[in-house]
């Protein structure tokens, strides 16, 4: 291993009790099922889904557990487990606290799909700041005649407000109407509009994306609203082909609402004696954080990746994204020989990672409270996220607002990363890779079936 991971527990009591009343209150963009024909979850919209009869809560109180895993019975449990049809499988438990190995299937750095999220997440919030946040900002030319709307790179920002979002983006409506109240401050009612994206370098689209993704993540700029979707229909994929143009116009639309003329729309730099008019900020970074590993939002994994590049002095460009976060991963020892990293979200077949770096980020986030976020964040089984129509099946029932976990799904890869507390109250971080095999189904079965295996160990 080429970094070692050492973290202390920390002497306060391990409390991870969100009631899944507040789980399912919070921001939540795009939560559905994924679409036979479209090859990865994560589309980016504003949802509030109903969950029947949920646990009363997701994690209980830890204190002490009342016994200790026995790595022996742990493994007769999980290889009882059936694999028909399952494929590869690189597996790794651990005692969250401890960090001692319970249990181990395979070797080696596999593509993890959307569980890199787990890693690109952990990194943004440790780089950046769990309070960080980002300006979208209007200003006006010297000349009182040019409007510029500067994208300052906040991937959750929405055209019209969302008065149910709960906490709330930043929205296009709230900037226009702020500067519509300057500009008629100052009698002006007529203005051309700039929009100014180029806080990233680019290119926007990462040239290891195929295009079937198309859907899936919308090309990265500063300047987006609504994930780049003109339509916010549950099952409207389409994106538009230039994002910073479509929050353009949008801003010109609510601007006219507010009594301003937009006699035109251009891209352009901001002019160096441009003037403040309004901004509104982004959520701040544990809350996008938060969104990207609930809802596996890669438009927003890939957008805090590369504020992190540009926090570290380099270009916010697809190819700086993938460096910067192999040197942070390597500086918070979560990097082993064999590993490549692409991107940010996933989306990249050629990615690998080990299963010790994905457990590794669990227990350093579980350890760290500047880091809690990312385990905070991470789907509850048959609840939130990605996993809320998941463990329904009579054999992951056990696991069911007990599990949470990052999924990741590509074509011929499926995985789960997170922790689950056992029923003798020991917390365990895992990480489960499958690859290969019959198929999705047969993959997420396994998986649901040996994390509920987990929960309902009794494995002294």
């Amino acid at each position: 291993m080429a970094g070692r991971r050492r973290w202390v527990w920390p002497a306060v009591t391990w409390i991870l009790a969100l009631t899944v009343a507040l789980a399912t209150a919070g921001l939540q963009f795009v939560v559905r099922p994924q679409l036979a024909d479209d090859p990865l979850v994560g589309t980016g919209r504003l949802d509030h889904p109903a969950v029947a009869d949920p646990p009363p809560a997701v994690l209980p109180d830890l204190g002490a557990p009342t016994a200790t895993v026995a790595p022996a019975s742990l493994a007769a449990r999980l290889d009882a487990l059936p694999r028909e049809g399952l494929g590869d499988v690189v597996a790794l438990v651990v005692d969250a606290r401890t960090g001692q190995e319970l249990y181990r299937a395979g070797s080696g750095a596999r593509t993890p799909a959307s569980s890199l999220k787990v890693l690109s997440a952990l990194v943004a919030i440790d780089v950046l700041g769990p309070d960080r946040t980002f300006a979208t900002t209007s200003l006006l030319s010297a000349d009182g005649g040019t409007v510029v709307l500067r994208g300052g790179g906040d991937p959750l920002l929405t055209g019209a407000t969302r008065p149910d979002a709960h906490p709330q983006p930043a929205s296009l409506e709230d900037l226009a109407e702020q500067t519509a109240e300057e500009l008629t401050a100052q009698g002006a009612t007529t203005v051309a509009l700039g929009y100014d994206a180029t806080l990233f370098a680019g290119p926007g689209w990462n040239p290891v994306w195929p295009d079937i993704f198309a859907r899936s993540v919308a090309p990265i700029t500063a300047l987006t609203a609504d994930h780049a979707r003109p339509s916010l229909a549950p099952n409207a994929l389409q994106r538009a082909e230039d994002p910073a143009r479509f929050a353009a116009d949008q801003f010109a639309g609510f601007l006219a609402a507010h009594g301003i003329t937009v006699s035109a729309t251009n891209p352009v730099p901001t002019p160096a004696d441009a003037t403040e008019l309004a901004h509104v900020d982004s959520l701040p970074v544990s809350a996008i954080a938060e969104v990207v590993l609930a809802q596996s939002d890669n438009d927003a994994a890939e957008t805090l990746l590369w504020q992190v590049a540009l926090e570290r002095g380099r270009p916010a460009t697809p190819a700086d994204g993938a460096a910067v976060l192999t040197t942070e991963l390597q500086r918070l020892g979560l990097w082993d020989d064999g590993m490549a990293v692409l991107d940010g979200n996933g989306i990249a077949s050629e990615n690998l990672v080990t299963p010790d770096a994905l457990v590794g980020a669990v227990r350093m986030a579980l350890a760290d409270p500047a880091l809690r976020t990312i385990t905070e964040g991470l789907p509850v089984a048959g609840v939130t996220g990605t996993l809320r129509e998941r463990f329904g099946a009579d054999d992951s029932l056990r696991g069911r607002g007990m599990v949470r976990a990052k999924t990741g799904t590509i074509r011929g890869v499926n995985t789960l990363t997170g922790y689950v507390v056992t029923a003798d109250g020991q917390p365990l971080a895992f990480a489960l890779m499958t690859s290969g095999g019959a198929g999705q189904t047969s993959a997420r079965a396994w998986l649901d079936r040996a994390t509920a295996a987990l929960a309902s160990c009794g494995c002294s």
